[in-house]
């Protein structure tokens, strides 16, 4: 049966999500159950998302490539602040 109120700080609690059937406080985020996507795995464990040992490592880049992209990324960004009329149409769109 679900609660009423959390009875952590009295705040009026929702019906139990779909998904899961745990109630959540809006508030101060109190739940009467774990996540289970985490709850089941035991400590030390990575999560179901992590790549297999088997994948290949990923290439390496110098310094130098690296540095690059970053300034490529920061000037879209900047360039992506200004109103679209003061944009400047020479940078690559992301």
């Amino acid at each position: 049966m679900p609660l009423e109120q959390c009875p952590k700080c009295n705040y009026r609690l929702g019906l139990p999500l779909k998904s899961s059937g745990r109630q959540v406080c809006a508030k101060c985020g109190w739940t009467d159950k774990p996540r289970q996507k985490f709850a089941d795995q035991p400590v030390g464990t990575p999560p179901a998302t992590a790549k297999p040992a088997t994948a290949k490592p990923a290439t390496s880049m110098s310094p130098h490539d690296i540095q690059k992209i970053l300034e490529q990324a920061a000037a879209q960004a900047l360039n992506n602040m200004k109103p679209r009329g003061k944009q400047d149409p020479n940078l690559p769109a992301e």
